[in-house]
């Protein structure tokens, strides 16, 4: 088969699960703390390296619990070298080339700026392809300097960094018409007090924003900036530590900065003193998170299982949050009135800190629950049979009701398989409910009658059962021993 050079996004994960010594985790872990439009894009990734026969992968209860790495994967690296050899990328085909890094910004946030060329630098991106706008006394004229159009001439991708100071730059807002005019990939990078609502001029909500304090944004500016200058292959691991040394810096970057107008303590306290139960604050943390006007119960309910955050009463906050000016709920969909999402969405930066405790409070693992139930060492001896089967057969559903029959089968079978006697299949219900009752699974599937029919363990109780510690694994082997049954043959 003819090579095929991938988009810099399919190429970046097929090389990180390459390099990786456990792929499958790798590849689970890429969905953590996505949006749905980000699921979506990932599935599309995994959809094409697994239709060019990179990779096969193996799901349950919509996640991999098995990834398969062809020869074509872990020969890709080598082939791209040839086949760069044979196509040189910069090869001009009668176009002038393109190989300047441009980063269009504000004076005062050249913090940022000199973090994003680190990152590069770090990740074998040099220095000297990357141009800075923000030369002295720029960013307070409205021309455009010479140097900085020659620099936009020869720019082969553009960075954006977006701020309460950016919008209020004739200079840089002039400068952003010509990043948008410039037929190249434009990259907004956004500080916190920006957002899809209050984005305006030629950098507007049309575009994607990106963040520095999500490993998702920093790997697509690296896939994109890389792939637009060419810069040469860089492991991934290397890739990875100068990720979380910009997030990290990032972070105590926002700590020491200046609240830019409107972001007073006392302003936060006013916009959400109308807010009054921990229900609310909880919804609202994710409507900004997501910035999303509409939102679904079961929206709202997968996030909160997916996240562990317990104890949170979804209809008494759509009730109450429909209630506000021009509010709506309507098929279990609350959606916003259109001036208060703008109000707190452009307070999003000073509101969501203070959400984001409550949220944290509300957050109990299973995983925690689970290990202190176990280091207890109170565990009935067949829920102890039913973890081992949970481990070895790596179980994230569990039928009830009637789906129960199909569960019991499955038990049934491996209980053939192990040769054990039937003491789990016998009491798979009272089973199920411990864990119901312990609330180390959710219901994740429902009756007509809304009634539970199917439960799921909580993420982080996966991670630790499906990673299982060999000191769990030799006491859940001992569980099988003592109900090992003899043949008579």
């Amino acid at each position: 088969m003819d090579f095929r050079k991938l988009p810099s996004n399919s190429e970046g994960l097929l090389l990180k699960l390459v390099c990786s010594e456990n792929p499958t985790q790798v590849l689970r872990e890429q969905y953590n703390g996505l949006s749905m439009q980000q699921e979506q894009e990932l599935d599309g990734i995994i959809r094409e390296l697994k239709g060019l026969g990179y990779i096969d992968v193996k799901w349950a209860d919509n996640e991999p619990y098995f990834v398969i790495l062809n020869n074509s994967a872990r020969t890709y690296s080598e082939r791209l070298a040839e086949y760069n050899a044979h196509n040189p990328i910069n090869a001009t085909q009668g176009k002038k080339v393109r190989n300047t890094i441009f980063i269009s910004h504000r004076s005062t946030d050249k913090g940022i700026a000199d973090m994003l060329v680190d990152f590069f630098a770090g990740t074998g991106i040099s220095k000297e392809t990357v141009f800075c706008s923000s030369l002295p006394g720029n960013d307070i004229n409205e021309r455009i300097s010479d140097e900085v159009r020659s620099a936009l001439k020869s720019s082969a991708v553009s960075i954006a960094i977006l701020s309460h100071d950016y919008y209020q730059s004739a200079y840089c807002l002039n400068e952003a018409g010509v990043l948008w005019y410039e037929d190249v990939p434009v990259i907004p990078v956004a500080l916190p007090e920006i957002n899809s609502g209050n984005m305006y001029g030629f950098l507007n909500n049309e575009y994607k924003l990106r963040r520095l304090d999500s490993d998702t944004d920093i790997s697509y500016i690296y896939d994109t900036v890389s792939e637009a200058v060419s810069a040469p292959h860089t492991k991934a691991s290397l890739i990875t530590y100068e990720n979380n040394k910009l997030r990290t810096r990032y972070a105590e970057y926002l700590k020491a900065r200046e609240l830019p107008p409107g972001g007073s303590d006392n302003s936060i306290a006013d916009t959400i003193a109308e807010i009054t139960t921990d229900d609310e604050r909880i919804v609202l943390y994710y409507i900004l998170h997501e910035n999303v006007r509409k939102v679904s119960k079961s929206t709202i309910s997968s996030w909160l299982n997916k996240c562990e955050i317990r104890g949170v009463n979804v209809d008494n906050a759509f009730d109450l949050l429909s209630s506000f000016d021009n509010g709506a709920l309507n098929n279990d969909t609350l959606e916003f009135g259109i001036d208060t999402f703008r109000k707190y969405s452009a307070n999003a930066a000073q509101i969501l800190p203070p959400l984001k405790k409550c949220v944290d409070q509300h957050i109990e693992l299973a995983v925690n629950i689970f290990k202190k139930i176990w280091s207890d060492d109170t565990l009935d001896i067949n829920i102890r049979l039913f973890i081992a089967y949970i481990v070895e057969e790596r179980m994230r559903a569990f039928g009830d009701r009637w789906m129960a029959e199909g569960e019991i089968e499955n038990i049934r079978q491996w209980e053939s398989k192990n040769t054990l006697d039937s003491t789990l299949s016998n009491n798979y219900g009272s089973c199920l409910e411990f864990f119901v009752q312990n609330e180390l699974v959710y219901a994740s599937s429902w009756t007509s009658y809304g009634n539970p029919r199917e439960y799921t363990l909580f993420p982080s109780l996966q991670e630790l059962l499906f990673n299982c510690p060999h000191k769990i694994m030799e006491e859940l082997q001992k569980v099988k021993d003592a109900y090992h049954l003899d043949l008579p043959f």
